[in-house]
């Protein structure tokens, strides 16, 4: 079976790193220069180069492997699902924050379509090396053609330190993600704080608890108390950490805003629901995004 990973940001590496070690791997780059740093130095994870069983990486959209691995940010898609509207059926798993990738991939229905879940932590030093910051796994869920032969030798492979599991829901998976980040990440970004900021600080806390059932209330989920704590533990765990959408802020970069918190809003409009916290961290966000300038 072999596997090509579109997407060679901190989370493409990561799992290029991992999985050429039992598959054969094509990692598709955004450049002709980071391909060939890639294939003249191969990977580097936490500073050791990977061996791999076959690794190679492209800068050209051919996406022929069995399984095609979507790592790029949800704003980066539009191009690569008019490749993939090209190529014959095959599996494609896509691993994007929020949720708003969902409309894209009904375009492709002529894929056995997956979406995933991210727990790793993975920090990109250059185009060629990459730290695995924080051990976890990946969650898969069936968009639909969930009988899948592509996928069981991911589930059931030895990667030991780098697990793959299978959820039935892809909703409540996503939703849960989508909770963790719509509560953490605007807000940190905002304030400039680390994750554990907002515990620490009343009034952020209660502006966390306010946006968290705004997005409980709009995502139409049962079991608050649940989806709290979930949300809760994992801003604790996290304490120390700064947020994806805060080092986006700090560097000039594109935020995920509109697949986090621009969802959310879509959503929201279509129940008929007020969710005036989400509106205002939506703008502050984009207002951020503009007074830095151009962004990369």
């Amino acid at each position: 079976m072999k596997i090509g990973i579109i997407g060679a940001g901190s989370v493409g590496l990561l799992f290029a790193a991992k999985l050429s070690a039992s598959f054969p791997v094509t990692l598709y780059t955004k450049t002709k220069t980071q391909a060939k740093l890639l294939n003249d130095n191969g990977i580097l994870l936490d500073g050791t180069k990977v061996k791999s069983a076959s690794f190679h990486a492209s800068s050209e959209t051919i996406y022929e492997e069995d399984i095609q691995i979507v790592t790029v940010k949800q704003y980066q898609l539009e191009k690569i699902v008019g490749n993939l509207k090209r190529t014959t059926s095959r599996t494609v798993i896509f691993l994007q924050n929020g949720m708003s990738h969902i409309s894209c991939m009904n375009e492709l229905a002529h894929h056995r379509l997956y979406v995933g879940v991210v727990e790793h932590g993975a920090l990109k030093i250059n185009d060629y090396h990459v730290c695995h910051t924080g051990k976890g796994l990946t969650r898969l869920s069936a968009y639909h053609h969930n009988d899948d032969k592509n996928l069981k030798p991911l589930l059931v492979s030895k990667l030991a330190v780098f697990p793959f599991i299978y959820e039935e829901d892809w909703y409540e998976m996503l939703s849960k993600k989508l909770l963790v980040n719509i509560c953490i990440n605007p807000l940190t970004a905002l304030f400039k704080v680390k994750n554990g900021g907002l515990l620490q600080n009343d009034y952020l806390y209660k502006l966390f608890e306010t946006v968290f059932d705004e997005a409980f209330l709009a995502l139409k989920l049962n079991n608050r108390e649940f989806y709290w704590r979930h949300v809760h533990t994992i801003c604790e765990k996290t304490s120390a950490n700064t947020s994806s959408m805060l080092e986006d802020i700090l560097h000039h970069r594109r935020t995920e805003v509109d697949a986090i918190v621009g969802y959310m809003l879509e959503k929201a409009k279509r129940e008929g629901m007020p969710v005036p916290a989400l509106r205002f961290l939506y703008f502050a966000i984009k207002g951020l995004e503009e007074e830095k300038g151009e962004l990369t």
